[in-house]
Protein backbone atom coordinates (compact mmCIF):
# COMPACT_ATOMS: atom_id res chain seq x y z
CA UNK A 1 0.00 0.00 0.00
CA UNK A 2 2.78 2.45 0.73
CA UNK A 3 4.03 1.60 -2.78
CA UNK A 4 1.07 2.04 -4.20
CA UNK A 5 1.01 5.71 -2.64
CA UNK A 6 4.33 6.55 -3.34
CA UNK A 7 3.73 5.75 -6.86
CA UNK A 8 0.51 7.94 -7.08
CA UNK A 9 2.99 10.62 -5.70
CA UNK A 10 4.84 10.37 -8.49
CA UNK A 11 2.24 10.30 -11.20
CA UNK A 12 1.35 13.29 -9.73
CA UNK A 13 4.97 14.98 -10.07
CA UNK A 14 5.13 14.02 -13.31
CA UNK A 15 2.15 14.87 -14.77
CA UNK A 16 2.44 18.53 -12.79
CA UNK A 17 5.53 18.82 -14.51
CA UNK A 18 3.98 17.66 -18.06
CA UNK A 19 1.22 20.11 -18.17
CA UNK A 20 2.09 23.30 -15.98
CA UNK A 21 3.41 25.12 -19.01
CA UNK A 22 0.23 24.25 -20.77
CA UNK A 23 -2.13 25.70 -17.56
CA UNK A 24 0.05 28.78 -17.38
CA UNK A 25 -0.47 29.06 -21.57
CA UNK A 26 -3.74 29.04 -20.59
CA UNK A 27 -4.08 31.40 -17.82
CA UNK A 28 -2.17 33.72 -20.24
CA UNK A 29 -4.84 33.23 -23.22
CA UNK A 30 -7.52 34.11 -20.48
CA UNK A 31 -6.04 37.43 -19.44
CA UNK A 32 -5.20 38.43 -22.43
CA UNK A 33 -8.73 38.13 -24.05
CA UNK A 34 -10.11 39.35 -20.99
CA UNK A 35 -8.13 43.10 -21.57
CA UNK A 36 -8.80 42.69 -25.65
CA UNK A 37 -12.47 42.32 -24.55
CA UNK A 38 -12.14 45.73 -22.11
CA UNK A 39 -9.97 47.60 -24.52
CA UNK A 40 -12.79 46.92 -27.23
CA UNK A 41 -15.32 48.38 -24.85
CA UNK A 42 -13.69 51.36 -23.95
CA UNK A 43 -12.91 52.07 -27.78
CA UNK A 44 -16.49 51.87 -28.03
CA UNK A 45 -17.16 54.39 -25.44
CA UNK A 46 -14.84 56.50 -26.99
CA UNK A 47 -16.60 56.20 -30.35
CA UNK A 48 -19.48 59.29 -30.67
CA UNK A 49 -22.81 58.07 -30.64
CA UNK A 50 -25.82 58.80 -33.48
CA UNK A 51 -28.68 60.12 -30.90
CA UNK A 52 -32.35 58.86 -31.76
CA UNK A 53 -34.23 62.01 -31.54
CA UNK A 54 -37.71 60.38 -30.99
CA UNK A 55 -40.71 61.90 -31.84
CA UNK A 56 -44.65 61.54 -32.40
CA UNK A 57 -46.19 64.61 -34.82
CA UNK A 58 -49.72 63.60 -34.03
CA UNK A 59 -51.22 66.80 -35.81
CA UNK A 60 -48.83 66.28 -39.18
CA UNK A 61 -48.37 69.81 -40.19
CA UNK A 62 -49.56 72.70 -38.04
CA UNK A 63 -50.28 76.23 -38.90
CA UNK A 64 -47.97 78.77 -38.01
CA UNK A 65 -49.03 81.53 -34.65
CA UNK A 66 -51.07 84.26 -35.94
CA UNK A 67 -50.36 87.46 -34.16
CA UNK A 68 -52.86 90.28 -35.48
CA UNK A 69 -50.85 93.08 -34.41
CA UNK A 70 -47.40 91.51 -35.19
CA UNK A 71 -45.54 92.82 -38.27
CA UNK A 72 -42.70 91.01 -40.12
CA UNK A 73 -38.42 92.07 -39.39
CA UNK A 74 -37.99 93.43 -42.46
CA UNK A 75 -36.42 96.92 -41.86
CA UNK A 76 -34.03 96.03 -38.78
CA UNK A 77 -30.66 94.95 -38.74
CA UNK A 78 -29.71 92.30 -36.03
CA UNK A 79 -26.61 92.34 -33.53
CA UNK A 80 -26.86 89.40 -31.15
CA UNK A 81 -25.43 90.33 -28.06
CA UNK A 82 -26.28 87.70 -25.40
CA UNK A 83 -24.35 86.62 -22.27
CA UNK A 84 -23.99 83.33 -24.25
CA UNK A 85 -22.78 84.89 -27.47
CA UNK A 86 -24.44 82.36 -29.76
CA UNK A 87 -27.47 80.99 -30.58
CA UNK A 88 -29.24 79.36 -27.71
CA UNK A 89 -30.86 75.36 -29.02
CA UNK A 90 -33.07 74.74 -25.93
CA UNK A 91 -33.90 71.32 -26.81
CA UNK A 92 -34.38 69.13 -29.69
CA UNK A 93 -38.15 68.22 -29.34
CA UNK A 94 -41.19 69.94 -27.58
CA UNK A 95 -44.90 69.03 -27.32
CA UNK A 96 -47.36 70.81 -28.93
CA UNK A 97 -50.38 70.77 -27.48
CA UNK A 98 -54.35 71.05 -28.86
CA UNK A 99 -56.60 73.93 -28.33
CA UNK A 100 -60.06 72.30 -29.53
CA UNK A 101 -62.81 74.34 -30.83
CA UNK A 102 -65.51 75.23 -28.95
CA UNK A 103 -69.50 75.53 -30.39
CA UNK A 104 -71.73 77.46 -30.29
CA UNK A 105 -74.20 77.05 -27.08
CA UNK A 106 -77.56 76.82 -28.04
CA UNK A 107 -78.32 77.28 -24.58
CA UNK A 108 -76.33 80.30 -23.73
CA UNK A 109 -78.90 83.31 -22.73
CA UNK A 110 -79.08 82.70 -18.74
CA UNK A 111 -75.09 82.19 -18.50
CA UNK A 112 -74.86 85.55 -20.88
CA UNK A 113 -76.78 87.38 -18.71
CA UNK A 114 -75.71 86.45 -15.47
CA UNK A 115 -72.54 87.73 -16.57
CA UNK A 116 -73.86 91.01 -17.53
CA UNK A 117 -75.74 91.57 -13.78
CA UNK A 118 -72.09 90.12 -12.32
CA UNK A 119 -70.12 93.02 -13.71
CA UNK A 120 -73.75 95.65 -12.81
CA UNK A 121 -75.49 95.81 -15.30
CA UNK A 122 -79.80 96.29 -15.12
CA UNK A 123 -80.82 93.32 -17.18
CA UNK A 124 -84.25 93.87 -16.73
CA UNK A 125 -83.65 97.22 -18.76
CA UNK A 126 -80.35 96.62 -21.00
CA UNK A 127 -80.71 93.34 -23.57
CA UNK A 128 -77.91 92.30 -25.84
CA UNK A 129 -77.28 92.43 -29.23
CA UNK A 130 -75.69 89.11 -31.23
CA UNK A 131 -73.54 89.78 -34.05
CA UNK A 132 -72.61 86.95 -34.88
CA UNK A 133 -71.47 84.65 -31.76
CA UNK A 134 -70.47 88.19 -30.14
CA UNK A 135 -73.11 89.23 -27.94
CA UNK A 136 -73.20 92.93 -26.52
CA UNK A 137 -74.43 94.73 -23.48
CA UNK A 138 -74.05 98.46 -23.69
CA UNK A 139 -75.66 101.28 -21.20
CA UNK A 140 -73.52 104.19 -21.85
CA UNK A 141 -71.71 103.66 -18.90
CA UNK A 142 -70.24 100.42 -19.67
CA UNK A 143 -70.09 97.70 -22.48
CA UNK A 144 -69.15 94.14 -22.05
CA UNK A 145 -68.86 91.64 -25.30
CA UNK A 146 -69.07 88.03 -24.55
CA UNK A 147 -68.01 85.00 -26.90
CA UNK A 148 -71.28 82.78 -26.71
CA UNK A 149 -69.03 79.69 -27.91
CA UNK A 150 -66.25 79.89 -24.75
CA UNK A 151 -67.48 82.65 -22.55
CA UNK A 152 -64.58 84.55 -23.12
CA UNK A 153 -65.21 88.33 -22.84
CA UNK A 154 -64.36 92.16 -23.34
CA UNK A 155 -65.18 94.38 -20.40
CA UNK A 156 -64.91 98.07 -19.98
CA UNK A 157 -66.18 101.14 -17.90
CA UNK A 158 -66.04 104.31 -19.22
CA UNK A 159 -63.58 106.45 -16.87
CA UNK A 160 -65.08 109.63 -17.15
CA UNK A 161 -67.68 108.34 -14.82
CA UNK A 162 -65.20 108.31 -12.53
CA UNK A 163 -65.46 110.75 -9.75
CA UNK A 164 -62.10 113.08 -9.75
CA UNK A 165 -61.68 113.05 -5.82
CA UNK A 166 -62.84 110.28 -4.89
CA UNK A 167 -60.23 108.89 -7.48
CA UNK A 168 -57.25 111.20 -6.94
CA UNK A 169 -53.59 109.62 -7.63
CA UNK A 170 -53.09 111.09 -3.95
CA UNK A 171 -54.47 107.30 -2.59
CA UNK A 172 -52.72 104.96 -1.23
CA UNK A 173 -52.76 100.88 -2.86
CA UNK A 174 -54.05 98.29 -0.74
CA UNK A 175 -51.51 95.39 -0.82
CA UNK A 176 -50.02 93.22 -3.55
CA UNK A 177 -52.48 90.35 -2.31
CA UNK A 178 -55.44 92.04 -1.78
CA UNK A 179 -55.40 93.70 -5.52
CA UNK A 180 -54.72 90.09 -6.74
CA UNK A 181 -57.78 88.96 -4.32
CA UNK A 182 -59.75 91.69 -6.10
CA UNK A 183 -59.09 91.18 -9.62
CA UNK A 184 -59.67 87.03 -8.98
CA UNK A 185 -62.96 87.50 -7.51
CA UNK A 186 -64.41 89.90 -9.95
CA UNK A 187 -63.48 86.90 -12.76
CA UNK A 188 -64.67 84.33 -10.32
CA UNK A 189 -68.46 86.73 -10.00
CA UNK A 190 -68.00 86.95 -13.67
CA UNK A 191 -67.60 83.54 -14.10
CA UNK A 192 -64.39 82.80 -16.34
CA UNK A 193 -61.37 82.00 -14.22
CA UNK A 194 -60.30 79.26 -16.19
CA UNK A 195 -58.32 76.71 -13.47
CA UNK A 196 -55.17 76.95 -15.86
CA UNK A 197 -55.23 80.81 -14.90
CA UNK A 198 -55.69 80.10 -11.39
CA UNK A 199 -52.53 77.35 -11.18
CA UNK A 200 -50.85 80.26 -13.08
CA UNK A 201 -48.04 83.67 -12.60
CA UNK A 202 -49.32 86.75 -12.32
CA UNK A 203 -47.99 89.74 -12.83
CA UNK A 204 -48.75 93.26 -11.36
CA UNK A 205 -48.71 96.46 -13.96
CA UNK A 206 -48.79 100.18 -12.14
CA UNK A 207 -50.62 102.96 -13.78
CA UNK A 208 -51.20 106.17 -13.28
CA UNK A 209 -55.25 108.03 -14.58
CA UNK A 210 -55.49 111.46 -13.85
CA UNK A 211 -59.15 112.74 -14.27
CA UNK A 212 -58.17 116.62 -14.85
CA UNK A 213 -57.11 115.69 -18.62
CA UNK A 214 -58.34 111.99 -18.96
CA UNK A 215 -54.99 110.97 -19.44
CA UNK A 216 -53.50 106.90 -18.69
CA UNK A 217 -50.47 106.46 -18.98
CA UNK A 218 -47.70 104.37 -17.29
CA UNK A 219 -46.63 105.13 -13.50
CA UNK A 220 -43.83 107.38 -13.10
CA UNK A 221 -41.55 105.26 -10.90
CA UNK A 222 -41.40 105.57 -7.10
CA UNK A 223 -44.57 108.21 -7.72
CA UNK A 224 -48.27 107.71 -5.78
CA UNK A 225 -50.61 105.59 -8.38
CA UNK A 226 -53.91 104.70 -8.43
CA UNK A 227 -54.63 102.08 -10.97
CA UNK A 228 -53.16 98.97 -11.21
CA UNK A 229 -53.67 96.39 -14.19
CA UNK A 230 -53.24 92.32 -12.94
CA UNK A 231 -52.29 90.20 -15.57
CA UNK A 232 -52.64 86.68 -15.66
CA UNK A 233 -50.87 84.02 -17.27
CA UNK A 234 -50.86 79.99 -17.81
CA UNK A 235 -48.58 77.86 -16.16
CA UNK A 236 -44.90 77.23 -17.53
CA UNK A 237 -44.99 74.16 -19.62
CA UNK A 238 -42.94 71.38 -18.00
CA UNK A 239 -40.06 70.49 -20.55
CA UNK A 240 -36.41 68.93 -20.58
CA UNK A 241 -34.39 70.42 -19.36
CA UNK A 242 -36.28 72.82 -18.11
CA UNK A 243 -39.93 74.48 -18.03
CA UNK A 244 -40.69 76.87 -20.13
CA UNK A 245 -42.54 79.98 -19.94
CA UNK A 246 -45.75 81.05 -21.62
CA UNK A 247 -45.59 84.25 -23.68
CA UNK A 248 -48.59 86.49 -25.05
CA UNK A 249 -49.06 88.36 -28.15
CA UNK A 250 -47.63 91.65 -26.85
CA UNK A 251 -44.50 89.78 -24.61
CA UNK A 252 -45.03 92.66 -21.90
CA UNK A 253 -48.62 92.33 -20.93
CA UNK A 254 -51.23 89.29 -21.06
CA UNK A 255 -54.18 89.16 -22.95
CA UNK A 256 -56.01 87.78 -20.00
CA UNK A 257 -56.36 90.77 -16.98
CA UNK A 258 -58.13 92.83 -14.82
CA UNK A 259 -57.67 96.85 -14.64
CA UNK A 260 -58.67 97.85 -11.46
CA UNK A 261 -58.94 101.92 -10.20
CA UNK A 262 -58.51 102.79 -6.70
CA UNK A 263 -60.51 105.63 -4.54
CA UNK A 264 -60.06 107.03 -1.07
CA UNK A 265 -62.35 104.64 0.26
CA UNK A 266 -63.72 102.57 -3.08
CA UNK A 267 -62.36 100.34 -6.14
CA UNK A 268 -63.85 100.12 -9.79
CA UNK A 269 -62.89 97.30 -12.38
CA UNK A 270 -62.24 99.92 -14.98
CA UNK A 271 -61.26 97.14 -17.93
CA UNK A 272 -61.29 93.49 -18.11
CA UNK A 273 -60.78 90.93 -20.34
CA UNK A 274 -60.18 87.01 -20.55
CA UNK A 275 -59.19 85.32 -24.01
CA UNK A 276 -58.23 82.07 -22.97
CA UNK A 277 -59.06 78.43 -25.21
CA UNK A 278 -58.11 75.56 -22.99
CA UNK A 279 -55.79 73.06 -23.69
CA UNK A 280 -55.74 69.63 -23.71
CA UNK A 281 -53.64 67.94 -21.34
CA UNK A 282 -54.12 64.55 -23.25
CA UNK A 283 -54.21 65.39 -26.70
CA UNK A 284 -50.47 66.59 -27.45
CA UNK A 285 -47.45 65.62 -30.52
CA UNK A 286 -43.59 65.53 -29.65
CA UNK A 287 -42.21 67.41 -32.65
CA UNK A 288 -38.80 68.35 -34.03
CA UNK A 289 -37.53 72.07 -33.38
CA UNK A 290 -35.34 73.79 -35.40
CA UNK A 291 -32.16 74.89 -33.70
CA UNK A 292 -31.81 78.03 -32.25
CA UNK A 293 -28.88 79.00 -35.33
CA UNK A 294 -31.83 78.15 -37.83
CA UNK A 295 -34.19 80.52 -35.75
CA UNK A 296 -31.48 83.44 -35.54
CA UNK A 297 -31.84 82.88 -39.23
CA UNK A 298 -35.08 83.02 -39.95
CA UNK A 299 -34.94 86.21 -37.70
CA UNK A 300 -32.75 88.06 -39.76
CA UNK A 301 -34.17 87.34 -43.43
CA UNK A 302 -37.78 88.81 -42.17
CA UNK A 303 -39.10 85.45 -40.77
CA UNK A 304 -39.97 86.89 -37.15
CA UNK A 305 -42.94 87.83 -35.76
CA UNK A 306 -42.06 91.60 -33.84
CA UNK A 307 -44.81 91.97 -31.49
CA UNK A 308 -43.49 95.58 -29.70
CA UNK A 309 -43.16 99.11 -30.52
CA UNK A 310 -40.08 99.34 -32.63
CA UNK A 311 -40.80 103.42 -34.42
CA UNK A 312 -37.45 104.93 -35.68
CA UNK A 313 -35.40 101.52 -34.92
CA UNK A 314 -32.87 100.63 -37.68
CA UNK A 315 -30.41 98.36 -35.66
CA UNK A 316 -31.17 95.99 -32.88
CA UNK A 317 -29.14 94.66 -30.07
CA UNK A 318 -30.54 91.24 -29.23
CA UNK A 319 -29.69 90.71 -25.06
CA UNK A 320 -31.66 87.60 -24.74
CA UNK A 321 -33.35 84.18 -26.54
CA UNK A 322 -35.21 81.60 -24.90
CA UNK A 323 -37.86 79.28 -25.50
CA UNK A 324 -41.67 79.91 -24.81
CA UNK A 325 -44.97 78.86 -25.72
CA UNK A 326 -47.41 81.32 -27.26
CA UNK A 327 -51.15 82.20 -25.77
CA UNK A 328 -53.25 83.05 -28.77
CA UNK A 329 -55.52 85.78 -27.69
CA UNK A 330 -57.72 84.87 -31.15
CA UNK A 331 -58.59 81.38 -31.74
CA UNK A 332 -56.22 78.65 -33.02
CA UNK A 333 -55.61 74.92 -32.95
CA UNK A 334 -52.59 74.76 -30.90
CA UNK A 335 -50.53 75.61 -27.96
CA UNK A 336 -46.69 75.54 -29.84
CA UNK A 337 -43.46 76.94 -28.97
CA UNK A 338 -41.24 79.85 -30.65
CA UNK A 339 -38.27 81.78 -29.82
CA UNK A 340 -37.85 84.56 -28.14
CA UNK A 341 -36.03 87.12 -29.02
CA UNK A 342 -35.34 90.40 -26.62
CA UNK A 343 -33.30 93.55 -27.24
CA UNK A 344 -32.92 96.77 -26.98
CA UNK A 345 -35.81 99.69 -26.52
CA UNK A 346 -37.92 97.03 -25.44
CA UNK A 347 -37.83 94.82 -28.79
CA UNK A 348 -39.49 91.47 -28.83
CA UNK A 349 -39.32 88.98 -31.43
CA UNK A 350 -40.98 85.29 -31.97
CA UNK A 351 -40.24 82.66 -34.40
CA UNK A 352 -42.03 79.60 -34.98
CA UNK A 353 -40.01 77.15 -33.37
CA UNK A 354 -41.27 73.80 -34.74
CA UNK A 355 -39.38 72.39 -37.62
CA UNK A 356 -40.34 73.71 -40.74
CA UNK A 357 -41.28 70.68 -42.74
CA UNK A 358 -44.43 70.58 -39.58
CA UNK A 359 -44.94 74.34 -40.09
CA UNK A 360 -47.96 75.36 -42.84
CA UNK A 361 -48.92 79.18 -43.51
Amino acid sequence: MILLYMMTLTEISYYSRKYLPFFIIFCLFVIVFFYIIKLFFLYLQTQPQQKVIETHPVFGSIKRPVIKEGSTSASFQYVLDTIEGQPVTATETAKVFSLPPSYSRMKFLQQIYLMAKAVGFDTETVKHTLVGTDATFDDGKQKMTIDITNYNFVYEFNIKNLDSEEFSISNTLPSQRDIEDKAINFLIAVGRYPEELAQGKRNLVYMTYRADNNQLMPAPENQTTNMVEVDFYRPDITGSPSDYPIVSPSYFNSQNYVMIAFGKDSFQVIKAQVKFFEKSSDQYGIYPLKSGDAAWEELKVNKGIIVSDTTGISTVNIKKMFLGYFDPDVYQEYLQPVYVFLGDNNFVGYVPAVDNKYLSD
